[in-house]
């Protein structure tokens, strides 16, 4: 890929094998080799969210997510293959989460692989922001299928 080549980001279920209603990522913001940067508006109607609030779950489930829609960017847009690869979350791992978001706040959510190939496995850095305010933090390990 050339560094000055336009990127087209595709609609979210192009990257992701995951479909509705327990799609946690709207769109991807940005993506790249490493990083990939999605946001997610928090609805009432998600199956993860309850009572007046997103869910702990729905939170890992939105880092899981742009993990995954950062494989699927790298298959697409780099290795050009096409190919929607399917991840299960094998570990988290010093996850934070500072508060629940309520119905209609816009999560952005930026994760950063910091290893991968080894045994099918990549690690990522994970937060999601709203605005500014920093929600939620950890590392997620990700084992990601043939």
């Amino acid at each position: 890929m050339q560094e000055s080549e336009i990127i087209e980001i595709l609609p979210i279920d192009r990257y992701l094998p995951q479909k509705r209603p327990f799609l946690m990522v709207d769109e991807i913001i940005k993506g790249g080799e490493k990083v990939c940067k999605t946001h997610f508006i928090v609805r009432q109607e998600n199956p993860l969210f309850r009572g007046e609030t997103f869910t702990e779950a729905g939170l890992i489930e939105n880092i899981a997510q742009t993990a995954a829609a950062h494989i699927g960017y790298v298959e697409i847009h780099i290795r050009k293959t096409n190919l929607i690869r399917v991840g299960v979350i094998a570990a988290i791992k010093s996850l934070e989460i500072f508060r629940l978001p309520h119905r209609g706040e816009d999560l952005t959510t930026t994760v950063e692989e910091t290893m991968s190939g080894v045994m099918n496995m990549s690690i990522y850095n994970a937060e999601i922001k709203i605005g500014e305010e920093l929600i939620a933090k950890g590392e997620i390990r990700v084992a990601i299928t043939q």
